[in-house]
């Protein structure tokens, strides 16, 4: 084998060990994006959230009752919904609760095996703690 073949094995082992890191890192650092499932959400994957008409929604802005509460509401918006590495959307829901508060929660989920939450959904929320609600379709 001459210098230049050699070189040029030498350089495409070299290219290949470093995309498969830079792969291997990428994959390691995308995982760690998605937000854990919260205890007692009885979800296994991010992928299923909405299956069923039943969504794990982080609550990122207002305020939810206490742990157990059960409250209605109605979808106001649908925003941010673009897909990240993994193919999961982290779509921003307004939902205008029954008691006249509004709260946003992200709908972490993918979009191609289940649908966002649309303006005119009805849920009734199931409060997991400060941060987390069951929201189950009841109608729109």
């Amino acid at each position: 084998m001459t210098y230049q073949a050699k070189s040029g094995a030498r350089w495409l082992f070299g290219a290949l060990l470093l995309g498969a890191s830079a792969m291997l890192s990428y994959k390691g650092f995308a995982d760690t994006t998605q937000p854990p499932i919260p205890p007692g959400a009885q979800l296994a994957s991010w992928y299923d959230n909405g299956h069923g008409g039943r969504y794990v929604l982080q609550v990122i802005q207002g305020r939810i009752p206490t742990a157990g509460w059960r409250v209605a509401g109605v979808v106001k918006s649908d925003t941010n919904c673009d897909p990240d590495a993994q193919g999961l959307s982290h779509c921003h829901n307004a939902i205008e609760l029954s008691n006249g508060r509004q709260i946003t929660v992200v709908d972490t989920h993918q979009m191609m095996r289940n649908r966002c939450l649309k303006p005119g959904d009805r849920l009734t929320l199931t409060v997991v703690d400060p941060s987390w609600a069951m929201g189950t379709l009841s109608g729109g």
